[in-house]
């Protein structure tokens, strides 16, 4: 037998789930040990060796599957399709495989499969599921019911049934099959609030409410079940009805917190703004309040309030000192005065520091504070409080690459070079195929960087490379590595074309034109170079502008001098060389003073 598809194709851990779901499935009236029963036609065709066959390599096809040989058990039940083209157990076996080589004719098969033996649940089942997936509710209905009928005591698949009935707008029928599973289970409070809101939906309010009722009696001391009584009754505006049944709830438990938001929506639908108030601030500074409620009474409260006139802001400041002074620790009330902060406060820049700060020492692995901290230090060159809070980062959040890099940055500025490059490098280490591509380049182009500053020029190289694998555009790197390579005066053809690639993408930015310029004068085209070192430093430009520019230091200047010297404007190049060296800093050339001194370019 030669094998039909490739070894490939099971390259995927879903192939184990559908062969496990697939192997040798039965009707539940079958022993275990029983093969399943192809359709008597199919059957009787065969003579008494070609039964025996096909039991035989069938049978060698499971044991290949439960051995994970799936390419052997694939061969093996194509080899039984020909001997019985409609054995369901072969058929079904196959359309499982087949759904993974996403072959067409796996639906078929799966479907000739359920009709050939209509008693077998498994193949209902899988077919169902199949036809719901693929948006086939009509279809997966029918095989539902059919299976609901051979299995009447599976919820599950009562359940199924509901949720297409509901969908297929046919509430009577979902309200029997609730009706089963509740004969099966017993009364459940979802199963009754789906039940109230489909007699709902089909206009039977007596009914409807006889389903609660009916649920509070199953569990008369339960009253939330109670209390949904008297919140449909509130919503569908029968006040007094509603009054009735809180007041009933308020005589068994006086203290339910349920009750209290109830009798807060009464107030507010009744416009009683002073008891709303009242019950309002009862819940919202109560310990026993649970969190999440007194966050959606807050969230309530502080939207109110800040539609009315600058006092609302007042009192909603204050508001906030009072839950702060009472909760400390509760993360919900300080997210929502961040978020409170960052809506109607903007410029109190402090205070939300102060805020994320306290988040993230409830919550380490608080992605937002973090990022938002990292940022706001960053911005603000709080460096020692940057290094604190990646530090963080890195603990709780070891695959985030931002956290790395701008704990190298915060090392770097701080004049921690090694543990500056420990941090680049292990932000490299934990990148995986989802990393985003542009901070992976970055981490390597900086590490290029600080290889080239301690003299290791073979791996400034080598992490430049790697760099520009990652993101060929890396403008950063594309200009030192440029640079570099023009110092050694080595490459200097790619070193113009990564320089140039540079300036088109920042054509605004001097350090990146002074870099061309200098790569076009150590080429020799010293009037191409003169015409872009013009812009990085106008021959007009005062001389405190150009000492003052951040982005003309001692070395552009030196620069400009050496292009306007070899292009015969001495006292042009006199001067930048003198204001090269008023500039000072790394870099300047140990020739500057001959320079100055005899008034001419010297290499």
């Amino acid at each position: 037998m030669k094998s039909c598809f490739h070894y490939s194709i099971w390259c995927t851990g879903l192939v184990l789930l559908l062969i496990a779901c697939g192997s040798t499935r039965r009707t539940t009236e079958k022993g275990a040990d029983a093969l399943p029963a192809a359709v008597p036609s199919a059957r009787a065709a065969l003579s008494e060796g070609d039964r025996q066959r096909l039991e035989y390599y069938y049978l060698e096809a499971t044991k290949q599957k439960m051995l994970d040989n799936h390419v052997a058990a694939y061969d093996l039940l194509q080899y039984c399709r020909t001997i019985c083209p409609d054995a369901p157990e072969v058929l079904y076996d196959l359309s499982l495989y087949n759904m993974l080589l996403q072959d067409t004719t796996a639906w078929h098969m799966l479907e000739r499969a359920a009709q050939l033996d209509p008693q077998n649940t498994y193949y209902l089942q899988s077919l169902a599921s199949y036809q719901l997936e693929h948006n086939q509710p009509e279809a997966a209905l029918a095989q539902l019911e059919k299976l609901a009928r051979l299995e009447p005591s599976r919820t599950d698949v009562l359940g199924q049934l509901v949720s297409l009935y509901v969908r297929q707008n046919r509430p009577a029928d979902a309200i029997r099959a609730l009706d089963r599973i509740e004969m099966l289970e017993g009364k459940l409070q979802n199963v009754s609030y789906q039940k109230f809101a489909l007699y709902k939906q089909m206009g039977q309010e007596k009914k409807a409410f006889a389903e609660l009722e009916s649920l509070c009696r199953e569990y008369p001391h339960e009253m939330s079940y109670r209390l949904a009584i008297g919140n449909q009754l509130l919503q569908a505006d029968r006040i007094a009805e509603a009054q009735k049944v809180y007041d009933q709830v308020r005589r068994i438990d006086p203290d339910n917190a349920g009750l209290k938001l109830s009798m807060l929506e009464l107030y507010r639908k009744t416009d009683n703004d002073s008891l709303f108030s009242l019950m309002r601030d009862s819940l919202m500074f109560a310990p026993s309040t649970e969190s999440n409620v007194r966050g959606a009474l807050l969230r309530d409260y502080v939207t109110e309030e800040m539609q009315e006139d600058s006092t609302g802001r007042r009192r909603v400041v204050a508001t906030f000192e009072r839950l702060d002074s009472l909760f400390a620790k509760d993360l919900d009330i300080l997210q929502l005065r961040a978020a409170y902060l960052a809506t109607y406060d903007k410029q109190n820049d402090s205070d939300f520091v102060a805020i994320m700060d306290r988040i993230i020492d409830l919550e380490p692995e608080n992605t937002q504070a973090l990022f938002y901290l990292m940022q706001y230090y960053g911005q603000h060159q709080d460096y020692p409080r940057l290094e604190d809070i990646c530090r963080r980062g890195v603990l709780t959040h070891p695959d985030e690459l931002v956290c790395h890099y701008y704990l190298g940055i915060a090392c770097y500025q701080q004049d921690k070079k090694t543990e500056a490059m420990q941090a680049f490098r292990e932000g490299i280490l934990r990148k995986t195929p989802e990393s985003r591509p542009g901070m992976v380049a970055d981490l390597y182009s900086i590490v290029g960087d600080l290889l080239h500053e301690m003299g290791d020029e073979k791996g400034c190289f080598e992490a430049y490379d790697s760099c520009l694998v990652y993101q060929d555009d890396n403008v950063s790197c594309l200009n030192n590595y440029a640079y570099f390579l023009s110092l050694k005066e080595a490459d200097l053809d790619r070193a113009e074309e990564m320089s140039y690639r540079a300036i088109r993408l920042e054509p605004d930015n001097r350090t990146f034109l002074d870099t061309y310029a200098w790569i076009l004068f150590m080429k020799g085209r010293y009037g191409e170079a003169q015409a872009y070192m013009d812009r990085v430093c106008p021959p007009e430009a005062e001389d405190s502008a150009l000492l003052a520019d951040p982005q003309v230091g001692g070395v552009v200047l030196e620069h400009a001098g050496d292009i306007a010297a070899m292009n015969g404007l001495q006292d042009q190049a006199l001067r930048f060389w003198l204001l090269a060296e008023r500039a000072g800093g790394s870099g300047l050339s140990a020739l500057l003073p001959r320079k100055i001194k005899l008034k001419r370019y010297i290499k």
